[in-house]
């Protein structure tokens, strides 16, 4: 397996994962627990969490859509 098709299965894996935890947090809400959207406008109500979330961005945009 070379090293470009290893890191996409990580990728996949983690997107998987995200999805899988997304409903979880759907099925079953709960403080430790929440949907997506639910964490990410949490996560936009305060400074740092806009900034961590915008770095997210920037990184994901780096890596997938600069060539």
């Amino acid at each position: 397996m070379t090293a470009r098709a290893l890191i996409a299965a990580g990728f996949a894996a983690i997107l998987l994962l995200m999805v899988a935890v997304d409903a979880l947090g759907r099925r079953r809400p709960g403080p430790a627990r929440m949907p997506l959207g639910a964490a990410l406008t949490a996560a936009l109500r305060t400074t740092g969490g806009r900034a961590l979330v915008f770095g997210v961005w920037l990184w994901l945009g780096w890596h997938f859509l600069a060539r």
